[in-house]
């Protein structure tokens, strides 16, 4: 280990070495810029990129009118404040003074046109403000109107895709250069090497003051042991996406791992239509491969318990503390054992179920490091003897088979956080995204207009908790567990806050490295 981790260093100082030899080091103190390690780096530098904008949030080089706090609420953020002053009509007050980094006023004008330019290029953006009427009501009013009750919109504001830019500074410029970034974030994007790195210097017009730290070094190392091996030299500050089964490892060498449950439902998706496993088709089956999950055990082995186990979908939402009292609230292995018997999957000698000669069979397609969860699930669906073949896939195979119908099972994590209805539609509505088997429950559809339409939050929550319930019972996917999205710190890093959606908060303006 000690000479793989030798080598891995000099390795990654080829690329760090610039930056890092006139700074101090580990434990140091001094005024220097944070080093941050990610495992994937945003396409350019344009906003309006849908594979950019949630990066450059990360680096700190972004602010939307909005911001979602670590408790999952909304709060201001370039807005001084936004306003529900109707049911079709909110209304945002913008802070005076806030300028872009090129010293262009943010103004009311410019935010149109920074939020329309993002409903032109983004699919996220184009999505959210989908029959949303944006106009300047002033030089700080802004006065957004859709065709019925909104009251989730102010989760659509707080959205990276939303992220205010000067529209006008990037028409017609290479989306990797840096010099047509013009944004308000409280580090200035000032060099940018596509799958490579960025730099990012501080904004001495933010707004917010003067931020803790000059500047911002983000190196892309897409190699999980490769990012461990930066954090326990000290190459880097803050690693972002540590690998969970080196976490104890990084807490005996003095760095401090967080783990803030993120607001990702990580579950196993499954198809009723499958030819291969025509039992899914069963809702006996799908309860019964639910209660069977020991979603614990999972977590401990699976993700080191960096992540939260999930009795139903919703429950990973902060906001939301009684969907954790909704679906597979314990593991009964007894209870899928029964259902899968009245279902007439009977056990054979070797406990291996099979009906009509034909054995219960899954076939289960993982991504990334949801390949440990499969890993697990194999074994524990296997004590209620089911097959489950585990293959860890690229994520557009996942995708293509989902596509093409043939699949049994994939693992997915969707985000639970946002405007909950839309989601929840997103994931059990007729024609949802990630309503991957086209499931059709009766009462859906009226819950979610109810939690739209609802006029008090306590009728919206209720109707929400009534999809949530509805999903569990249905079982079109199996939840298990959050997300991990685990931050590797250095001793000296101060002020960083663990977040559900991790990266509203990697980099701030409040934060040093000593």
């Amino acid at each position: 280990m000690r000479l793989l981790r030798t080598v891995i260093v000099l390795a990654l100082g080829l690329g760090l070495g610039a930056c890092s030899a006139q700074q101090p080091g580990p434990g140091q103190q001094g005024d220097r810029s944070i080093r941050l390690a990610v495992a994937r780096m945003a396409a350019g530098v344009d906003p309006a990129d849908d594979l950019t904008s949630s990066y450059l949030r990360m680096y700190g080089a972004t602010e939307a009118l909005l911001k979602i706090q670590p408790d999952g609420s909304v709060a201001p953020e370039l807005a001084e404040r936004v306003e529900q002053t109707a049911p079709e009509v909110w209304t945002a007050t913008l802070r005076s003074g806030a300028v872009f980094w090129s010293g262009a006023p943010v103004n009311a004008n410019a935010v149109v046109a920074s939020l329309e330019r993002s409903r032109e290029r983004s699919t996220n953006a184009k999505g959210m403000l989908s029959g949303v009427t944006i106009s300047a009501d002033g030089d700080r009013t802004v006065a957004f109107r859709s065709k019925g009750p909104a009251p989730y919109f102010n989760y659509a504001l707080a959205h990276y895709s939303m992220v205010i830019h000067n529209a006008a500074a990037y028409q017609g410029r290479n989306p990797t250069d840096v010099s047509s970034a013009d944004l308000t974030g409280p580090y200035r994007l000032t060099g940018f090497e596509t799958e490579r790195s960025a730099t990012l210097q501080r904004n001495e017009r933010w707004w917010g003051g003067r931020t803790g730290a000059p500047g911002v070094q983000v190196t892309l190392v897409p190699d999980d042991q490769s990012r461990a091996e930066m954090a326990l030299s000290g190459q880097a500050d803050i690693v972002e996406s540590f690998p969970g089964g080196r976490a104890e490892e990084a807490r005996g060498a003095g760095l401090q791992i967080v783990s803030q449950p993120s607001a990702s439902t990580v579950a196993v998706y499954l198809n009723p239509a499958s030819k291969q496993a025509p039992a899914l088709a069963d809702q006996d089956v799908r309860q019964a491969l639910g209660w069977g999950t020991d979603r614990s055990k999972v977590v401990e082995l699976a993700t080191k318990g960096l992540a939260a186990p999930l009795p139903s979908w919703l429950a990973s939402n902060p906001g939301y503390p009684k969907a954790a009292k909704t679906g597979f609230t314990s593991f009964d292995l007894d209870r899928a054992k029964q259902l899968l018997d009245r279902a007439g999957w009977t056990a054979g000698s070797d406990g291996m179920r099979s009906k009509d000669g034909k054995p219960l069979s899954i076939r289960l397609l993982t991504f990334g490091t949801e390949a440990a969860t499969g890993e697990v699930l194999q074994a524990q669906w296997r004590a209620l003897g089911v097959d489950l073949k585990v293959r860890n896939v690229e994520a557009s195979l996942v995708t293509q088979s989902v596509k093409n119908g043939d699949w049994d099972a994939v693992t997915q994590a969707w985000t639970t956080l946002g405007n909950v209805p839309a989601l929840m539609d997103n994931q059990i509505g007729p024609q949802g995204a990630a309503n991957h088997g086209r499931y059709q429950v009766k009462g859906v559809a009226e819950a979610i207009q109810q939690a739209t339409a609802a006029k008090t939050a306590a009728a919206r929550e209720g109707a929400v908790l009534k999809v949530n319930q509805l999903m569990a019972e249905s079982v079109p996917s199996i939840p298990v567990h959050t997300r991990v999205a685990a931050v590797a710190l250095a001793k000296n890093v101060k002020g960083f806050v663990g977040h559900p959606q991790q990266y509203e908060t990697i980099i701030r303006g409040e934060m040093t490295v000593g």
